[in-house]
């Protein structure tokens, strides 16, 4: 089977493809995200859960942080409380580890994790680990004495499942660029006012090859120039350029933008809808509520066998084949029920149970199969980290979205939520947009010329983006990843900008 990895670096978004089907779409999150690093403030004390919200300086919503999740200078000692280890408007250094819902604040952890693409750094705690995923145990010993060799002192390191077979000296320098990051991190600790953001995961293309990319993939196609280059950067500096792995790199530049060229945007719009056809006819219906799924598998028009049993064991098998893919390509989080259709021999259960745990052995977000009750639901526990793609995407919960931290072409989102009401958020919606997704298909004719006329721009997205000049007498646009000129006038009917004379 083919995979491939979509980088649509105009768009800040990525999806990994097995056999042109979406498998998972990355994004990255501009507010809070997994590993992102702040020194916060310690807001508020709730002895009797032994938790506190940490303020992060980011909007109105604290951080969560439990007392398990508090690491302590004083190694070997007992605490039953929290109020042991912290106290109102104590400074703390804290890791997202789960992000935000619609109405909680992020998970937290004051264990900071530093990830690599071979190993994982924990400047605070004294441990050495080899992921599970590592089934040979001579591979394991060897990975696990080269660990307790080079681990800094009074540091922790964790083997990653893609450093079997690495060369050492890979390991090496992937850890040595882990603790010059820490060093980075302490120093501006130092420097910064609290509450503050200290470290960001925010480069797209060094996120998809550290956490997406291993050497089963085929291909790896982009729509910027300059992300060819990151591609290539990294899978040299990670040893993946040689005659053994056999990944393609292409750059796509043809006028149709790369999302709807491969499909992603309608994937995107089929996964936000609850109901899923299956195979000859029947279908699946899923309803998402705060941190709880619910997962219905209907019949309907199936007909296939004259075996009533044997129908209903085939449509659950076709169910929980979707329902696999389903999980992982929306991201469901938290509790998951499945109300598959009934089924009393014991024995069709237990074929059930074990095709649909061989189906979850491949996602990352480890679902743990629960039990399966006496009224024929099963129930499930998958891991949170990011967000889903309801949560990014639902706008039955406009208002808690930020729309400027995310940069679509096409109007991708207007065309996912054609049902938008209010129309002071749609045209906020319209003018967050970052200005590079506005003008790549699109052609102008007439440049009005302004002499002697200087601009004043109140929106500080503008002011980060663009730059005025006038020996031109049009408007340049400046960012890293491109350069183009823009007719000025047109700019000003777009923006809510101040024309002024200057003669």
């Amino acid at each position: 089977m083919v995979k491939k990895i979509i980088i649509s670096y105009f768009n800040s978004i990525a999806a990994t493809l097995q056999t042109s089907k979406v498998q998972e779409v990355i994004l990255i999150n501009k507010t809070y995200q997994v590993n992102d690093i702040y020194l916060g403030i310690v807001h508020k004390i709730f002895s009797s859960i032994n938790a506190a919200f940490i303020n992060l300086g980011q909007d109105s919503k604290s951080g969560f942080i439990h007392m398990s999740d508090i690491k302590t200078l004083k190694r070997g000692q007992k605490f039953f409380s929290i109020n042991d280890f912290l106290s109102i408007n104590q400074i703390i250094l804290v890791q997202v580890v789960k992000e935000p819902t619609f109405h909680k604040g992020p998970r937290l952890t004051s264990n900071i994790h530093l990830h690599g693409k071979y190993v994982v750094l924990l400047p605070l705690c004294n441990i050495v680990l080899i992921s599970n995923h590592i089934y040979d145990d001579n591979e394991r010993i060897h990975l696990y004495s080269l660990a307790v060799l080079i681990k800094p002192q009074l540091m922790g390191l964790i083997i990653k499942s893609c450093a079997q077979g690495v060369a050492e000296s890979l390991i090496l320098q992937d850890l040595d660029l882990l603790i010059q990051q820490w060093s980075f991190i302490q120093k501006k600790v130092l420097v910064n006012s609290i509450p503050c953001l200290i470290y960001k995961d925010e480069d797209l293309v060094k996120k998809v090859m550290r956490d997406s990319y291993d050497k089963s993939i085929k291909k790896i196609i982009v729509d910027s120039v300059d992300a060819l280059k990151l591609v290539y950067y990294y899978l040299k500096k990670w040893s993946y350029i040689s005659t053994s792995i056999n990944t393609k790199v292409q750059l796509y530049d043809k006028h149709l933008c790369i999302l709807d060229k491969f499909y992603i945007k309608h994937t995107i719009k089929q996964l936000l809808r609850p109901k899923v056809n299956l195979l000859y006819g029947g279908y699946i219906f899923i309803e998402n509520y705060e941190a709880l799924t619910v997962i219905d598998v209907n019949s309907g028009s199936f007909n296939k066998l004259y075996n009533s049993k044997e129908t209903i064991l085939r449509i659950n098998f076709y169910a929980a084949i979707e329902i696999a893919y389903q999980l992982k390509a929306r991201n469901i989080n938290g509790v998951v029920i499945i109300d598959f259709i009934d089924m009393y021999s014991q024995r069709d259960q237990l074929k059930l149970l074990e095709h649909f745990n061989k189906l979850l052995i491949h996602d990352d977000c480890s679902p743990q199969v629960v039990q399966l009750s006496e009224l024929g639901l099963l129930e499930l526990t998958r891991r949170r980290k990011s967000q889903s793609l309801r949560e990014i995407f639902d706008l039955s919960n406009l208002k808690s979205i930020n729309y400027s931290n995310f940069f679509f072409n096409d109007d991708l989102y207007y065309k996912l939520f054609f049902n938008i009401s209010d129309e002071d958020l749609k045209n906020q919606f319209f003018l967050n947009k970052s200005i590079r997704s506005l003008f790549f298909s699109k052609q102008f004719k007439l440049c009005k010329i302004l002499k002697n006329k200087f601009i004043i721009s109140y929106n500080p997205l503008f002011n980060k983006y663009f730059s005025f000049i006038d020996c031109t007498n049009l408007l340049c646009f400046f960012y890293p990843m491109a350069n183009y000129l823009l007719p000025l006038f047109f700019y000003y009917k777009l923006t809510s900008l101040q024309i002024i004379d200057d003669r």
